[in-house]
């Protein structure tokens, strides 16, 4: 018997149809949709609904859907709120047809996070926001006191959490086998199609440490419960300049940051472009380094031990743990696991737990990326954004929460 037999189901508007969400662009069918599709066969996830810019992304969107329904042997539907006439807005729509027994996952570009999220909020609809939670300390900080006010609960997709090599990372330093911690080393990259063509409507209005460094910068506040002080940032506008897009290429980041019980700065150094070959044999490029006086962690997160060669694909690098697809039983149907679905149903399952009176937001908060141990992050994307635009001068983070 199902565990969620028994237990009314949780409505699920997801606003945004793009690349986490259902492999746009990519031959995959992304994330979210698969994580929901799943939640939804198994009576966790009641009516679905899904709001995206335009006709033809919920086109795209279903085709994805279809796919992904022959693959598990499912018929999920989704009811679509597609904007029009250049209104981007259907999300509106969306939300105020979701009853109270219902949640919204927030997949947007990164500037649209706050003002969608906050609506609602106001509704008291739970809310999980991809990262970064906002560009701005003040946006995120806003979020916090609406779900506060409203008494409502919001989480942040750092999915990151979930994979096993970051809690072992997490256990490590809690065990203290690497002693007193002196600094870490991050590089994360992607392929330049990202920026130049999945992302190009918005990419000018980011940059790729605020797009995929935030990740390490959560994990390090996580793992290490490392408190940021200042940063400072330098980038780079080379080639995509020259393709007439303006952001930067590479930032290279430096984080000082304050640990529990230390006497001097821990100090984290982030390297990030999003200008790769598209010909690499993933789609990133991403390894965490944390240097202690007794020992040294080392992780290599794109190399996961699988490659895939084949005439069609050429050499591929796969990441078995992130989203894939398994057969199950007999192999007609798949199933998708890892901790990219973990987190999304994980929020799923705390939403009914809440509905249902078995959990409250303060029994979620120390143990869950919510809104507010995402002002961290958010903080430190904030200072970074600004030491770029000075030039590469210092700046101090304030964490007012």
């Amino acid at each position: 018997m199902p565990e969620s037999e028994g237990r009314a189901p949780i409505d699920v508007l997801i606003v945004g149809a793009g690349m986490h969400v259902s492999g746009r662009g990519t031959s995959t069918c992304g994330t979210v949709l698969p994580a929901v599709v799943q939640a939804h066969r198994d009576g966790l996830a009641g009516r679905l609904l899904v709001a995206a810019t335009s006709a033809a992304s919920i086109a795209a969107f279903n085709e994805k859907l279809e796919t992904l329904n022959k693959r598990l042997g499912t018929c999920a539907r989704f009811q679509g709120f597609p904007g029009q006439g250049g209104n981007a807005d259907a999300w509106r729509e969306a939300l105020a047809g979701l009853g109270p027994r219902a949640c919204v996952i927030i997949v947007v570009p990164d500037d649209l996070h706050a003002s969608i999220a906050a609506e609602a909020l106001r509704k008291r609809l739970p809310v999980l926001v991809e990262k970064p939670l906002t560009p701005t300390l003040a946006e995120a900080q806003a979020l916090v006191a609406l779900a506060q006010e409203q008494g409502t609960y919001g989480a942040v997709d750092f999915h990151k959490r979930w994979d096993l090599t970051n809690l072992k990372l997490k256990e490590t330093v809690e065990d203290g086998r690497l002693g007193t911690l002196l600094y870490s080393l991050v590089e994360y990259s992607q392929r330049r199609v990202i920026p130049e063509v999945v992302f190009r409507s918005w990419v000018e209005r980011a940059n790729p440490f605020q797009y995929l460094c935030v990740h390490f910068v959560d994990i390090l506040a996580f793992a290490l419960r490392a408190v940021p002080h200042r940063a400072m940032a330098v980038g780079q506008r080379c080639r995509l300049r020259s393709q007439g897009i303006e952001t930067y290429d590479a930032v290279q980041v430096c984080i000082e940051w304050s640990l529990p019980g230390a006497s001097g700065p821990f100090v984290s150094t982030f390297a990030a472009n999003w200008i790769d070959p598209n010909t690499t044999s993933a789609l990133s490029y991403q390894s965490l380094k944390v240097i202690g006086t007794e020992g040294r962690f080392e992780s290599d997160q794109r190399d996961r031990g699988l490659e895939l060669i084949t005439e069609a694909g050429g050499i591929e690098t796969l990441n078995p743990y992130f989203t894939q697809s398994y057969p199950v039983g007999d192999g007609t149907r798949r199933e998708y696991r890892g901790y990219g679905i973990d987190s999304v149903r994980t929020f799923l399952e705390d939403i009914r737990d809440l509905h249902d009176g078995r959990v409250t937001p303060a029994d979620l908060e120390p143990v869950r990326p919510t809104l507010r141990q995402a002002l961290a992050s958010t903080a430190v994307v904030d200072a970074v954004n600004q030491s770029l635009a000075a030039g590469g001068t210092w700046v101090p983070i304030g964490l007012l929460t």
